[in-house]
């Protein structure tokens, strides 16, 4: 084939790398359920294969195919081998391939483009310092249009484009936001010492560099400051190095910007607690919720022990986390959240990828460091490498060290995945350029043999279907996810999301309680148009479609509660729902054991199947988990009074009197006290009830009676008729009226 057919592919190859490194960062699209990660991994999945497939058109019709290697390069395909691997042994397999809400930025085949985005740019004709340079402005331009929006948000502008104030088109969350902006600023003062730029440019990067610092500061996340002082000081160092850093001359474009970023991100961290959102916006910003670290090293270490080699999967936090949720989380105000990302990347991908994959990762960073330092020494004393090259080598390495820490210390997101690649594409390329000797080219001649030639051609035919049939998938989820994010016809939305995709749990679980709020919905229409038909198919279908989920998920505690709730809520409606209750709550116990919820849920449905004893046991399990978990305090103290353990009932009672104000507390102890014959506390029980819930009808008729009882005629019948107008149909208190008032 033509010269000119070949350089068409690589420019087209050339563009899609581009259009990554432009869009990845500002990809989002309002018309899936997930904005965000979901969208940028489509993007993904449907640009980089494409590149590899143009890839070896273009060598088949060159006749050769040109690799070039280096000692990064075998580890780089150790680790994607080894998390393959790990994802198909893994607890939710399509999760792991293919990610799952929530955890989009861990599947597999993202992971697999990102790789390939590597290749091909370590592999792409002469990638020089210039195009280097070329790629960081591409990235820049991409990054500071990103800041801008997520500003925009931040400060309430475009409120129909930019929905809410922790909108940002980077992610879902400020707290990542800030951590991509942090090697965005590092960009931007490096181009701003640059001497040759337009003067387009140079006000382009002002600004955006100003846009991001103030991004930054209304986040003002410790880490994100602690990653920019170190990544300027690594620049400073090189600078200095270089002989570019005048710590006398800091007005100097090449020392005052990286100066600035030392003083503002020091400033930050001297002083954690400026809340500069509130003072310059008058409100603050969301907060998120994530897992602490110590957290998350616990529940790594659990599953460590379990799945030492490969781990339990990637893309199954969320299940490791249920499995070995830590007791102590119950004590704290995000005891009922449950995480689906551990607070450290690396530990997760321990946990999930195994001790193999999380070695061969390190082996990766830690040669690309070691190279990088070996060959900045190797170049430094020699004196061959250029101002420019030197200062943009030490850049990239700080890009890709801060990079690496904050997956140390914070959890993972596309976009922070990509520039760590990003870096380490970059970082390979430049030094393939300058040490030919270490960075060698392989050329495979494919016309050596007419077999070979006919087999690559059958390689690249294969590939062609692959993708193709990648794409197909591929289209049918997100048409799926397209389908659950529409808004007129919610079931006819899951049921078609599930035929386009029925691998996902999820769509099944949200199916299962759509039909039972139908169910609901439809039990509580006046008997006379109530048709209870419908009753029926609505639980059925939510039994169904609960039960499919489990299939899909069986791990999923989710999956196993939502099923059980169907059973539990459904008792009012049907008979026999009772064992089955039981049956889903002890297996989503079983995979959530230190969840109280779950505990108290077992233990009534026990109680509602007349199986105290067990129904003890689980509340005081449930107690046991956490010791202010109201209602199943409240629970036990009803079975003791039950069981006739008046003491014990009493102290649990007196206890929740003390820690909340509860009408069916003070009606229960009024009720204690009556029984008793201690009237006068009954009464004032009774009042104290009254007070907290005005038409608490119990205790009203409590009053009533206790009053009765005391010989208070007039006051009983007060509490009588007001207990009656909230119940007009109970004949009991028609005859208590009625004789009190002769």
């Amino acid at each position: 084939m033509s010269e000119k057919f070949i350089n068409n592919i690589d420019k087209a190859i050339s563009i899609l790398i581009k259009a990554i490194i432009v869009l990845l960062p500002l990809f989002f699209l309002p018309w899936t359920g997930e904005y965000f990660e979901f969208n940028k991994q489509f993007l993904l999945w449907v640009l980089m294969p494409l590149a590899v497939l143009l890839r070896l058109i273009s060598a088949a019709a060159a006749g050769e195919l040109k690799i070039k290697s280096n000692p990064v390069n075998f580890p780089i395909v150790v680790f994607l081998l080894l998390t393959a691997v790990a994802s198909i042994l893994s607890l939710d397999r399509f999760a792991a391939f293919f990610g799952s809400y929530g955890r989009f930025a861990d599947a597999w085949f993202g992971l697999f483009c990102l790789v390939i985005f590597y290749f091909l740019l370590i592999n792409a004709a002469a990638v020089s310092a210039k195009k280097i340079v070329g790629l960081l402005k591409l990235f820049l331009y991409s990054s500071v249009a990103a800041a801008a929006f997520s500003l925009m948000a931040m400060a309430g502008d475009w409120p129909s484009v930019l929905p809410w104030p922790a909108f940002n088109p980077a992610g879902g969350s400020l707290l990542a936001l800030a951590l991509y902006l942090a090697p965005v600023c590092l960009i931007a003062a490096y181009f701003l010492a640059d001497n040759g730029l337009r003067k387009f440019e140079r006000v382009f990067f002002v600004v955006g560099l100003i846009v991001c610092l103030i991004d930054l500061a209304l986040i003002n996340f410790t880490l994100a400051w602690a990653l920019l002082f170190l990544g300027a000081g690594l620049m400073i160092f090189g600078y200095w190095l270089n002989g570019r850093f005048d710590f006398k001359k800091l007005w100097h474009r090449h020392s005052l910007v990286l100066a600035i970023l030392i003083f503002a991100s020091a400033l930050f961290l001297l002083w954690p607690g400026i809340n500069s959102a509130k003072t310059a916006l008058g409100r603050e910003l969301p907060q998120e919720a994530r897992l602490a670290y110590g957290q998350s090293f616990i529940i790594a270490k659990e599953i460590f022990k379990k799945y030492p080699a490969l781990g339990s999967g990637p893309g199954t936090f969320t299940e490791d986390f249920s499995l070995y949720r830590p007791a102590e989380l119950n004590q704290s105000a995000l005891w009922q959240v449950r995480f689906n990302k551990s607070g450290s990347a690396f530990l997760e991908m321990l946990a999930t990828a195994g001790s193999l994959t999380g070695l061969s990762y390190l082996l990766v960073i830690g040669l690309a460091i070691y190279l990088n330092l070996a060959l900045i020494k190797k170049y430094f004393k020699s004196g061959s490498l250029a101002d420019e090259d030197f200062n943009l080598i030490f850049l990239l390495l700080a890009v890709f060290i801060i990079a690496f820490l904050s997956q140390l210390f914070f959890y993972s997101t596309t976009v922070l995945i990509f520039i760590f690649w990003l870096a380490l594409s970059l970082i390979i390329a430049f030094w393939q350029s300058r040490d030919r000797a270490l960075f060698k080219e392989k050329i495979i001649n494919l016309k050596n043999s007419r077999l070979s030639y006919r087999l690559f051609f059958l390689l690249v035919f294969f590939a062609a279907a692959g993708w193709i049939a990648l794409l197909i998938l591929q289209t049918r989820f997100f048409a799926a996810e397209i389908a659950v994010a529409g808004t007129d016809n919610r079931e006819a939305n899951l049921v078609k999301a599930f035929k386009l995709n029925p691998y996902r749990a999820d769509y099944r679980i949200n199916l299962a309680e759509l039909y039972l709020q139908q169910a609901r919905a439809e039990a509580l229409k006046p008997v006379q148009r109530r048709n209870n038909e419908t009753v029926k198919s609505s639980i059925a279908r939510a039994i169904e479609a609960g039960r499919q989920a489990i299939t899909l998920a069986p791990s999923s505690v989710l999956a196993q509660e939502t099923l059980a709730m169907i059973y539990r809520d459904s008792r009012a409606l049907t008979i026999g729902s009772e064992p089955w209750t039981i049956k889903y709550f002890s297996q989503a116990l079983a995979l959530e054991p230190t969840n109280p919820i779950l505990a108290g849920e077992l233990a009534k449905a026990y109680l509602n199947n007349h199986d105290s004893a067990n129904a003890e046991k689980y509340f005081l399990k449930a107690l046991e988990l956490k010791r202010d978990y109201h209602e199943a305090k409240f629970a036990m103290a009803k079975i003791y009074l039950d069981s006739k353990k008046d003491l014990e009932a009493l102290a649990l009672l007196n206890e929740l009197k003390d820690e909340v104000k509860a009408a069916d507390v003070y009606y229960e102890l009024g009720r204690y006290y009556y029984n008793h014959g201690e009237f006068d506390r009954a009464i004032e029980n009774f009042t104290l009830a009254l007070a907290v819930s005005p038409k608490h009808s119990n205790s009203l008729y409590g009053l009533a009676v206790a009053y009765e009882t005391r010989g208070d005629a007039k006051q009983a019948l007060e509490y009588y008729r007001q207990a009656l107008a909230l119940n007009p149909e109970n004949e009991e208190i028609k005859k208590k009226i009625e004789m009190l008032s002769r």
